[in-house]
């Protein structure tokens, strides 16, 4: 590919997770289209050359340590069960950028005390902003569930537990808001739910909002032969996989593991084993009336690739999702995915095309959804085709890294 006199930054507080991954797979894609492109992270697990993370021991120590020195004002409301990230520790990230001075800054999933609304509004250069969740729009939450109080200006927090109209969530709004209202930011949202968000919301409303899905290597997540995949986790041939998973697959209430649960009181298969993946076995497993195998946390995408492929169908039971890589890592490895018709699933599967989008937050809809799959082994295998199919149109990295560098061309 022929290289490109155009630089740009991406910016995530991590290069591992879900934000870190998919924030990883725009800048290899724009690396392969040609960009001159890196990663400025907070904590830094790989050894990539190109993505740099606090050098001396001690900012090391200080990044470790900022995420929960960020949550201390969350202590005056008893705590948030979500994640909520107030951002008001002071950092040098401008700094660090001038260094590196790009033509571009791109940004990520910046929470857990990143990066601070007033340096985004000292930046001096065109600015994108990848939403991977709705902190950008909100007083701290990272999904607002039920509440649309980001449409105007937050406060009165039932994430907080708030009753107060001044709380912290509105101090946040209103530095937001302070930041936000001079500066010029390209809003990319990963789904059409998300753009809409952002659409509503008060702090972007305004603004260029464009929709672009998350990319990934669709020659590592790829449909492995399933004898193969299989031995790799030890699989009987002859049990139906029904695979679940995310971080935190299990503790995290926004993943729907409890609608999974009772979805699988309706489920009619014999042989069916349940495999979790993103989290390792609790001290006191739940019974969920199938054998159940629980992978942890997989560090390698070959490995998820083969899990995936082993797999006869994938659940995503999340009540929201900003887009889902999961969702699309499946799909590009054959398997059909069953999820609920709301937030970014409802853009990555067609209804019973390559997949099954049931009745939100409904588990005998999801159930149905199941059955509908494992019921008919030729359907199974046309919605598997088709799943990979899109993949490859939609979600590839290169797809996904033109888009974002016209984008760029369009605003320097």
């Amino acid at each position: 590919m022929k290289s490109s006199n155009l630089s740009v930054t991406l910016l995530n507080a991590y290069d591992s997770g879900g934000a870190g991954t998919a924030t990883k797979r725009i800048y290899r894609g724009l690396q392969e289209v040609g960009i001159n492109a890196n990663m400025l992270v907070d904590h830094k697990e790989g050894d990539d050359s190109q993505i740099y993370g606090p050098e001396s021991t001690l900012r090391k120590a200080y990044s470790m340590a900022r995420p929960f020195i960020d949550r201390l004002p969350l202590r005056a409301y008893g705590g948030s069960e979500g994640v909520f990230s107030p951002n008001w520790l002071p950092e040098d990230v401008g700094k660090r950028i001038d260094k590196l001075d790009p033509d571009v800054i791109h940004l990520n999933w910046v929470g857990g005390g990143f990066l601070t609304p007033s340096t985004i509004a000292s930046f001096d250069r065109p600015v994108v902003w990848r939403f991977p969740d709705m902190w950008p729009m909100t007083g701290g939450c990272h999904y607002a569930r039920s509440c649309e109080r980001y449409k105007d200006s937050c406060g009165t927090c039932p994430e907080l537990g708030s009753s107060r109209s001044w709380d912290l969530s509105r101090f946040t709004m209103a530095r937001k808001s302070r930041a936000f209202s001079d500066t010029d930011i390209t809003v990319v949202a990963p789904s059409t739910w998300l753009a809409e968000c952002a659409n509503e919301s008060s702090l972007f409303r305004d603004n260029r909002i464009e929709v672009i899905p998350n990319g990934l290597d669709t020659d590592v997540y790829y449909p492995w032969d399933d004898e193969v995949s299989r031995s790799v986790f030890g699989f009987n041939e002859e049990e139906t996989i029904v695979l679940f998973g995310s971080v935190n697959a299990t503790s995290d209430p926004r993943k729907g593991f409890d609608l999974l649960d009772s979805a699988l009181n309706h489920i009619q298969s014999e042989n069916l084993r349940l495999v979790i993946f993103g989290s390792s076995e609790p001290a006191n497993p739940p019974d969920l009336n199938y054998p159940t195998t629980y992978t942890g946390y997989l560090h390698d995408h070959q490995s998820l690739a083969f899990l995936y492929s082993s797999a006869d169908v994938m659940v995503v039971p999340s009540r929201y999702e900003g887009f889902g890589q999961t969702v699309s890592e499946s799909m590009a490895c054959g398997t059909p995915v069953v999820a609920f018709d709301a937030t970014g699933p409802s853009d990555t599967i067609d209804h019973r095309k390559n997949g099954y989008l049931a009745e939100p937050y409904i588990p005998e809809d999801l159930a149905e959804g199941i059955n509908w799959i494992l019921e008919d082994q030729q359907r199974r295998k046309n919605l598997s085709k088709q799943a990979r199919e899109k993949a490859k149109e939609e979600f590839s990295l290169e797809v996904a890294a033109n888009r974002y560098k016209s984008i760029y061309e369009s605003i320097i």
